[in-house]
């Protein structure tokens, strides 16, 4: 299964030397991506933290597989994650990659599926996170969804969810109709005999915009019933999770206005 959390055999991989443990090398690490304004090879990281080359390598491995840095050649740069939260650009997405993968990995140990998470940008959806297997299919970064009928299971939530009054009015009466569906049972499903996967995929409340939580297995291979109870409860507990995060950072807000 991939997972974007290090095994322990990796962390135990960065311990030892100086009293330094495997954080406080990840941190040097990233500290020296985010502040230089080139990519950086292994032999650069290497001596500006004056970590040892394989140590700096495993540190990298890590990073990478948690989304933190990317790799371009023999170089390093920081990666989307970490960039989104320095720019402040997107704070609905770096949130969702912050705290859905243990939801994620839920869904994919109840049903063998790829488990992933999608939201609304622009006209498009954009995946920010998924769970899956070396024998589950794995999702484009991003997928389209069009003011006509989409045909995967998350656009049509993220379109149903995101086309109100005039913009569902001006849809053909039968696509109109299925968005409306949609919306009344908070649930989509599609057997795409194309591309040869099935996906189920409901709405999470508690975003600040259309949020899709979804599996996605092999053509006519998922058990709707269950995935979509397993995708209606883990949904349920990660928009708690997003709501009370949302409470908590209202009140800083406001105190923060106060002062």
């Amino acid at each position: 299964m991939n997972v974007s959390l290090s095994t322990q055999q990796e962390l135990d991989g960065l311990t030892g030397g100086a009293g330094r443990t495997a954080m406080d090398k990840a941190m040097i690490v990233l500290a020296s991506l985010i502040t230089s304004e080139v990519a950086l090879s292994l032999t650069e990281l290497s001596h500006r933290t004056r970590l040892a080359k394989a140590t700096v390598h495993r540190v990298l491995a890590v990073l990478q597989a948690h989304g933190m840095i990317v790799r371009s050649g023999d170089r390093y740069r920081p990666g989307g994650m970490v960039l989104s939260a320095r720019r402040g650009e997107d704070g609905l997405v770096t949130l969702l990659q912050q705290h859905s993968t243990p939801y994620l990995v839920d869904l994919h140990q109840l049903t063998g599926h790829t488990a992933s998470i999608s939201v609304l940008t622009c006209d498009s959806a954009q995946h920010v996170n998924q769970i899956f297997g070396h024998r589950t299919p794995r999702l484009p970064s991003m997928g389209s969804v069009t003011s006509s009928f989409p045909s995967t299971a998350i656009a049509q939530v993220l379109h149903a969810y995101g086309t109100q009054g005039e913009s569902v009015r001006g849809l053909p009466d039968p696509a109109a109709d299925q968005l409306s569906e949609i919306r009344r049972i908070g649930l989509a499903h599609v057997d795409d005999a194309v591309h040869k996967v099935t996906s189920i995929a409901v709405p999470l409340t508690g975003a600040q915009r259309p949020t899709a939580l979804a599996l996605t297995g092999h053509f006519k291979q998922v058990n709707i019933l269950i995935a979509a109870r397993a995708l209606r409860r883990v949904a349920f507990e990660f928009g708690r999770t997003l709501l009370a995060h949302r409470a908590v950072m209202n009140q800083i807000e406001r105190a923060a206005s106060e002062c």
